[in-house]
This record gives structure tokens, sequence and C-alpha cells, in this order.
């Protein structure tokens, strides 16, 4: 399975805080076969010497005769426990389940695929000419236009104010009021590899009578894939992957919220 990106529309918290843990050729004996409503079909009960008894996915199981077996592979039965929002990647699907792992990768396990959806890249697209650090700010935090701008406007910040065009502080104002955390400084572009997971990027940077300007951009990579959010409204596609003609300048690290 190539690596997904979900997100989590139901909380999971996992009723197994022993789980089966076993490596390839572990002897298994097999018991009953779940039986629900969920469907998850083709999971069996299953214990192994030293283990607590848990769910094993009929895949990794090897029958021998009725009720002896053996592990094709190794095998956990860990899963995760997961609030709404979260952003998860699945890299393996059995059974009505997935096998998950936290953004940051520190933590992995599996989670009904009923609690999860697939996560599209979208882009919000600016609304006003000089409002790219709005729509920037929006597609990081999920809101829309709209309800960014309304933010903006009621902290006294305008896309039409011509003192913000040079400025960084207020994106970065706009972002804590979504909980996301952006570097203090910025940063000088050097390769898109040695980009973090998320950044503000300055494109189309230039100067005008000593004042410097540019273009906000958003930077995700997720799952190993990289894109770019760009909420110029004349675009084709409003997701790139075009990075040749695209030249930052700098760019900000930016954590999303809870992260």
């Amino acid at each position: 399975m190539t690596p997904r990106i979900f997100i989590v529309t139901t909380a999971h918290i996992s009723e197994f805080p022993n789980p089966i843990t076993f490596i390839e050729g572990a002897p298994l004996t097999v018991g009953e076969q779940y039986q629900g409503d969920e469907g998850w079909d083709n999971w069996f009960f299953c214990s192994t010497p030293g283990q607590e008894a848990g769910w094993v996915p009929g895949q990794v199981i090897e029958r021998l005769d009725d009720l002896r077996a053996r592990a094709r592979e190794a095998y956990t039965a860990r899963e995760l426990d997961v609030q709404v929002g979260e952003r998860l990647i699945a890299s393996r699907s059995l059974n009505g389940w997935h096998w998950c792992t936290r953004e940051d990768g520190r933590e992995s396990g599996w989670v009904p695929q009923a609690n999860l959806v697939e996560h599209a890249p979208h882009c919000v697209v600016q609304e006003e000419v000089s409002g790219c650090g709005i729509a920037a700010s929006a597609n990081i935090l999920g809101k829309t236009y709209a309800e960014m701008k309304a933010i903006a406007n009621a902290m006294g910040i305008h896309a039409e104010d011509e003192s913000l065009w040079s400025d960084t502080r207020y994106v970065r104002r706009l972002l804590a009021t979504g909980g996301a955390a952006a570097a203090t400084g910025e940063a000088p572009f050097t390769s898109w590899e040695s980009l973090p997971d998320l950044a503000l990027l300055a494109i189309k940077h230039h100067q005008e009578n000593g004042r410097d300007f540019w273009h906000w951009v958003v930077f995700e990579r997720s799952a190993g894939q990289m894109h770019v959010l760009d909420s110029a409204s004349y675009l084709p596609s409003n997701i790139r992957t075009d990075f040749g003609a695209m030249q930052p300048k700098w760019y900000i690290e930016v954590n999303r919220p809870g992260a």
C-alpha cells in the first residue's frame, strides 16, 4: 500500500493495553473468528506463549490444523489512540483497519478504517489581489478565506493595507489564532528537499523603491510527497508540483496546531 494521509473523524481508544505481539514463525493457537456489524472480517482470537490473547488478521496466520498455526510474519495488535482532527499516515490496510503512524513518526498502531477519511489536498484561493497571506494562513489552519479574513479584520489586518505587503509579523499573528506556531525568523531557501514538512514560502520576491515584496505560498510534505498550495486565482491548478518554476527566496517553518 502506498502511504496515504488520513484525517481522524471519530476518536478511537484501545481496549487492549497489552496487545498480542509475536515474531515470524511464532506458534499460534487459533480461537473464534470475530463476529460483528463493523465489517471487520477475517480476524481471529489467537494466543501464543508469553502473551495475552488477542485479535490477529487471517493473512498473518498459517494454519497447521484446526487449532494450531504459526505466524507468517511479525505482528502486533497494538492500536493507536487518536483524537478527532489528527492527521495520520497509513501504510497498510487489513480487514477494516489501517496501520497508521502519527505525522511526527513517533507512534504507530491500528486504527479502524471507519474512523478515518482520506485527506485530499485542497487549496483556499485568495479573494483579494493582495490576500495571499490571509489565504496561506487559511490553508494551514483549515479555514475558508472568508473565515480567515474575518479573523484578520477583527485584528486590524486588512489585505489592502500596503504597510503589510513587506511584513512577516502579521501572518505569524494570524497563525497563532488557530494554535499554529511559526518560527521567529526567516531562513534562506536552499533546496526543496531541505525544507521542513510545513512552511510558508516567499516566492516572486522583488524590490520596489528599496522595499521587499513577495507572494505567500504554503509548502507541505506528507507521506514523502511534496506540493505547494498557491492561492493565486489565475492559476490553472492551485496545488503545484512545478518546483522548477517557483523560485523561493526564504521560508518560515510552521508547526500545525497541537504538534
